[in-house]
């Protein structure tokens, strides 16, 4: 009964992640800026950028931010059980889903980091042989938490940078309005270049899905071969993700971008995606969204727009909080597994 029991859960676990993995393509807006330019069909857009986001997530779920999710934030001597991983995702989905209807915009990544820091505690407590101090890789730890503040400081000055030296360089020397229109449908071109490039690492940088996997992979419950295929099933599924549910904030979010010129759109997708190549590259799961506001604020400040300091001050509050909400929440659930003598 028992082996049925693990059986059941991995293959819960399995479908969850799958299932995560397609929401994160419902939920990504990277595609707003091109479909607001009218470079391409809605549809074409959603199907390439939805091929990207899962070409990224595949390629990159051998290591990276997969490994670091699935494994490397834990101590040397410790493994995930299936438990943990299950109580990490209901932690993550349960908070995201209040924040949803409370309106709160929250960070899947912050989540999901919150709710294992939090069961990994817990775990280490009320397991006698583990102690607390030696259950975290805490050098692993702490840069990702530092890449959460770093990388969306570098994303609003790596896009006031790079728009000040466009609009110095090109942008400013541009005569009459027929040069202008010119010159944004070049650029219209181009956005289409960074946003494929930008999905492709947001794809690369979504460890929630295949962290999960992971950490299957790491614990042994699942073998190399297994993982390849779920691994390609989450691929897939995030490019659907994007083609079937994505379009509706695809769609609102672009009908609110009329007014942004090509030439803005793609300094905000170069600098977006260049933070998250790096932070993929060095293994840290950071948020695409929380570095798309900062990119945005960047290009604001660029151009001495107003930026709404009180609207941002409220979401710095809901970004710290998910962190600690999450991993409370996260230790609660175990300890409440645990009382029935689920480890």
């Amino acid at each position: 009964m028992a082996v049925d029991i693990i059986s059941i859960l991995v293959i819960v676990l399995i479908v969850l992640a799958i299932a995560l993995a397609f929401s994160i393509g419902a939920n990504d807006e990277t595609l707003s800026t091109l479909v607001g330019a009218g470079v391409i069909k809605f549809k074409l857009a959603l199907l390439i950028g939805g091929i990207a986001v899962g070409l990224g997530m595949f390629a990159f779920a051998f290591a990276f931010v997969a490994k670091t999710v699935g494994a490397d934030l834990l101590g040397e001597a410790l493994n995930y059980t299936d438990i943990m991983l299950l109580t990490v995702l209901i932690s993550s989905i349960f908070w995201l889903i209040i924040g949803s209807f409370a309106g709160i915009p929250l960070s899947s990544t912050h989540s999901l980091v919150g709710s294992i820091v939090g069961v990994v505690f817990v775990y280490a407590l009320t397991q006698g042989d583990v102690n607390p101090e030696t259950a975290f890789n805490w050098v692993k730890l702490n840069n990702v938490i530092l890449g959460w503040f770093l990388s969306p400081t570098f994303g609003l000055i790596i896009t006031y940078v790079l728009f000040k030296i466009l609009a110095k360089t090109y942008l400013s020397r541009l005569k009459g309005l027929n040069q202008i229109e010119k010159s944004e449908k070049t650029f219209k071109w181009l956005l289409l270049l960074a946003v494929v490039f930008a999905e492709i690492w947001v794809g690369a940088n979504s460890g929630e899905a295949l962290g999960i996997l992971y950490g299957l992979l790491d614990n042994g419950s699942l073998n190399l071969g297994s993982y390849v295929i779920f691994a390609l099933l989450c691929g897939i599924a995030s490019c659907l993700g994007i083609y079937i549910a994505a379009r509706y904030v695809v769609r609102n979010l672009a009908s609110q971008m009329i007014d942004s010129r090509p030439s803005e759109s793609l300094v905000t997708q170069i600098s977006s995606a260049l933070i998250l190549m790096i932070a993929t590259l060095l293994s840290l799961p950071i948020s695409h969204s929380h570095v798309i506001v900062f990119c945005i604020i960047g290009m604001s400040l660029a151009q001495r727009k107003e930026v709404d300091y009180k609207g941002l001050g409220k979401m710095a509050v809901y970004w710290v909080l998910t962190f600690p909400v999450a991993a409370i929440l996260a230790g609660v659930i175990y300890f409440g597994f645990n009382l029935f003598g689920l480890t």
